[in-house]
Order: structure tokens, then C-alpha cells, then sequence
């Protein structure tokens, strides 16, 4: 783990904890003359530490340490002087020689844990306080902060242990129900998460960050009229907050009720007028609502007052593409392409797609793979080439590969599969190929052109009747379609004059 450089004021701060952490040892017993001289010198040294003299306090207790090497209280003093300093490193080689001459000292274990937590060292931190709490398993602030540390390793399971610890140790309290719930929420178990939260929320009826947190866990768990109740009464108790806003318009759009999410998203959009988030939201609602007219204006009004909105161009493209409008969805997707100076994957590839849509495959092809330069990961850029490709039958093997790589970033997406059954059946593998359209078909049943790939394969390996099957499919999908419409009549056709043959 890369180590966080860490702020002059951490040390400065941390150095008011030596009285409570560094002096609670035990005294260095002047039994021989070597040990006289070492405490002698020890106390030397807390003189020049207490009147700020750190480099004569270091230089002190390096002396008392050649006579009295295996006193671990003295490597204590000396790594906790090395802190004052901003000396981390130099303080934790102290430190960890005191516990070499004693494991359990608890002074240099509190000083280890606490160091490494500042140098984002979460394991070896988890590490000392797991051996404190050994120490003393009811220690509040070990436990505290152990659970804590916990959280951000990713241990969630013996984080609700510690925080569970803690209730049954000290009782209840709004921010350790709050904890557990948030973590059980974060485990899936929303039954648990609700239960905490509401505990929570008994405990600090006016906590805005508890409504919230239940609103969210009952959106998880599909409940959004629950969900939108307790973000109206978070923005009941915060009505200057837009963000409670943008989640109630959200749950409503949930529950469909769109007059309630449009009143919400306007009220936040007054609130913080060059929100994003806000305004693709409202955007995007007026367009499910085929509001078209409101869309437009409102994008207008931010596209004339946001500067380098790629997300709003984007947008607008999309717009065009719903009211059948080509070549302005091109000119808004080559605007987000052109604010955002190429550095959008995402405008590359919307422009790379309407390209493709307005027949200019060679111009979407570049696009294609420029986004996909600029995102290797991106799926669905590696997706739409390859099955470009694979359509045309051009670079098939290159197709190919692609789409394996967007099948491996999300495996059960129907589209990818439908695409690595379509190249696997332009390289001539139809066996390969009926498995993943199968799988596509399942994935992704409401896709006419699945049945039809899988029509086409199946009328190839001379399975007639299946091949029909798909294409009835295809066509109670979408009974446009004229392409399986006249292969479903041309295999009839010939069913029939073979059954006539002589």
C-alpha cells in the first residue's frame, strides 16, 4: 500500500498525547551504576522535551540507551520525541525495537497503531489494535477505532461484531446503530440495515444523515415508497439542501409519480441551478414522458450559461435521436466530442455510433476505437466495433477478440453474447455459435434481432423448425421486421414444394 504523505499538524497535534501515552511506563530501576546513569539521563532528556528542546531530548535519550539498551520504555521516549519531530519513520523503528524487547508493551503498541493508521498502514494498524484489545477487550476507543479500521479495509462482517461489542458494552448510541446499519446495508441484508437505522433515528429523530441512509437502503431493497417518505422528511428538516431533492425526484420517478418528480427536481435545480445531476434527471423524465419541447428548452437555457458541458451535449444528442432528427443528434455528439477535447470515451463512442447509424462506417470506425483508446475497458465501444466488424464480416478474428473482452467485463450482458454468437457464426463455427446466442436469448428475451441470429444459425445446420421458432419470435417482438418476414415465408415455401415433390 502507497504510503499518504501526512500533515505537519498530525505530529503537532499527536504530540499533546505523550503525557498520556508516552509517560504511563514503566520507571527505569537504578539497580546498577549503568542503570543509574541511564535514568539519569532519561530525565535529562524529558527536561529538554518539555521545554521544546526535541533535538537535545533525542540526543539525551540515545545516550541513556547505551547504558540501558533493553529498556523498552526508552525506545517509547525516543520514537515518541521522533513524532514531535515529523519523524515517522525514525519513530516507528523505536517503537517496533520496544516491542521486540517486549510484544506487549502497550505504550509502543498504542504509538505503532496509531502511526500506521496516519501512514494509511490499515492492515499493520489493524494489527497492533487487535493485539491492544487483547490487552483489554473492553476498551472503548481500541474498539471504536478497530471497527472503524475494519470499515475501511473492507472487513465489514467483524466490523458489525465490534460495533455490536460496543452496544452490548456501553450502549446504545445513534452513531453506532447508524454504523451497523449502514454495514448491513452494504452486506445486502436490509431487513438488519432498516431495523439499525430505525434505532438510529429513535435515538436522533432529527438526523438528516439517518433519513437519508434509510431512504437509500429502501431504494435498494425496491421499496420506493418508503424511500421517498423519508426524504421528504429530510427535506422537511433541510429545505435549502438540494441534493434531498434530487433522491425524492428520483424514488418518485420510481413510484411514477412524475408530477411530484418533476415539482422535486425543479425545486432542486432552483436551489443549485448547475447541477448536473439535476438537470440530466429532469432531462431525462420530460423525454420519458415524450415532453420533448421541455427537454430542448431547458437544455438550451444550460447549454447557453454551462461551459464544456459534455454530459448536457450528449444529451441532446439523444434528444434528436427520439424525434427523428439524424443529423442533429451527429452535430450534438460532435460538440460533446469537441468541449470535451477528446478526452470523453463516452462522446467518442456516441459519435462512433450515430456515424454508424448515418451509413459513415470508415468515420465510425475511428471514433470506435478512439474511445476505446482512451477507456480499454470500455465494453460497450469494444462491443459495437466488434459487431460491426462481424456484420460487415471484415477483421473477424480482431472481432472476435474484442467482443471476448467485452463479454469477460460483464458476462451475463445479452447483447455481448448475442454479438460473440454472431462472429463465432461468420467464422464459420455455427456449433459455437447456437451456445452463446442461446445464451443471449435468455439474457436478453425481448431483442428480436437474438431470435433472428439464431434463426439464421439454426436454418444453417439444417434445423428448419427451430430456425422458424426464432423467427416467429423475432417477429411477435416487432412484426416490422420484413427481412424475417420473408425468410420465415421463403423456408415455408420450400417445406411446402418439397412436400409436393414427386
Amino acid at each position: 500500500m502507497s504510503t499518504p504523505a501526512t500533515p505537519g499538524w498530525w505530529f503537532a497535534g499527536v504530540g499533546g498525547l505523550l503525557c498520556l501515552w508516552g509517560c504511563a511506563h514503566q520507571p527505569i530501576r537504578p539497580h546498577t551504576e549503568s542503570s543509574r546513569a541511564a535514568l539519569s539521563l532519561y530525565m535529562r532528556g524529558l527536561m529538554f522535551e518539555r521545554t521544546s528542546k526535541l533535538d537535545e531530548a533525542v540526543d539525551a535519550y540515545r545516550q541513556a540507551l547505551e547504558h540501558d539498551y533493553q529498556a523498552p520504555s526508552l525506545h517509547v521516549r525516543l520514537g515518541a520525541t521522533h513524532v514531535k519531530l515529523g519523524q515517522p519513520e525514525q519513530a516507528l523503528k523505536y517503537f517496533n525495537r520496544a516491542l521486540a524487547i517486549d510484544p506487549d508493551h502497550r505504550d509502543a503498541l498504542r504509538w505503532v497503531a496509531m502511526l500506521q493508521t496516519s501512514q494509511g498502514r490499515i492492515a499493520e494498524a489493524i494489527h497492533a489494535y487487535a493485539r491492544l484489545l487483547e490487552q483489554d477487550p473492553t476498551d472503548r476507543f481500541i474498539l471504536s477505532t478497530l471497527a472503524d479500521l475494519y470499515v475501511l479495509d473492507g472487513q465489514i462482517e467483524p466490523a458489525i461484531a465490534l460495533y455490536q461489542r460496543l452496544v452490548l458494552e456501553y450502549g446504545s448510541a445513534h452513531q453506532l446503530h447508524f454504523n451497523l446499519g449502514v454495514l448491513y446495508g452494504r452486506l445486502g441484508d436490509f431487513s438488519w440495515a432498516v431495523a439499525e437505522l430505525s434505532r438510529a433515528l429513535e435515538l436522533m429523530p432529527d438526523s438528516i444523515e439517518t433519513r437519508l441512509a434509510l431512504g437509500l437502503t429502501y431504494e435498494l431493497n425496491q421499496q420506493p415508497e418508503e424511500a421517498l417518505a423519508h426524504y421528504e422528511d429530510a427535506a422537511r428538516l433541510d429545505p435549502l439542501n438540494p441534493r434531498l431533492y434530487l433522491h425524492a425526484a428520483r424514488a418518485a420517478m420510481s413510484r411514477q409519480r412524475f408530477e411530484d418528480a418533476v415539482r422535486y427536481y425543479q425545486t432542486a435545480l432552483d436551489l443549485d441551478p448547475g447541477e448536473l445531476e439535476t438537470i440530466v434527471g429532469l432531462v431525462r423524465l420530460w423525454m420519458l414522458r415524450h415532453e420533448f419541447e421541455q427537454a430542448h428548452r431547458l437544455l438550451g437555457r444550460k447549454l447557453a450559461t454551462l461551459s464544456r458541458a459534455t454530459e448536457l451535449y450528449l444529451l441532446l444528442g439523444m434528444l434528436y435521436q427520439e424525434v427523428g432528427a439524424p443529423l442533429e443528434a451527429l452535430r450534438a455528439f460532435e460538440r460533446a466530442a469537441s468541449v470535451s477535447r477528446e478526452t470523453s470515451a463516452q462522446a467518442q463512442f456516441y459519435l462512433g455510433a450515430q456515424l454508424e447509424r448515418l451509413g459513415r462506417k470508415t468515420d465510425a470506425r475511428g471514433r470506435l476505437r478512439k474511445a476505446i483508446a482512451m477507456d480499454p475497458h470500455y465494453a460497450d465501444a469494444l462491443n459495437y466495433l466488434g459487431y460491426l466488424d462481424a456484420e460487415d464480416g471484415v477483421n473477424l478474428h480482431e472481432a472476435k477478440a474484442m467482443i471476448e473482452r467485452a463479454v469477460a467485463l460483464d458476462p451475463a450482458n445479452g447483447a455481448y453474447l448475442d454479438s460473440l454468437g454472431w462472429v463465432h457464426f461468420k467464422l464459420g463455427d455455427a456449433r459455437e455459435a447456437v451456445t452463446y446466442l442461446e445464451r443471449a436469448a435468455q439474457a436478453l428475451a425481448t431483442d428480436p434481432a437474438i431470435f433472428d441470429h439464431l434463426g439464421d444459425v439454426y436454418f444453417t445446420q439444417g434445423d428448419v423448425a427451430r430456425a422458424q421458432g426464432a423467427w416467429r419470435k423475432a417477429l411477435e417482438l416487432d412484426e416490422s421486421l420484413q427481412d424475417i418476414t420473408r425468410k420465415l415465408e421463403s423456408s415455408m415455401s420450400r417445406e411446402a414444394a418439397a412436400g409436393t415433390a414427386p
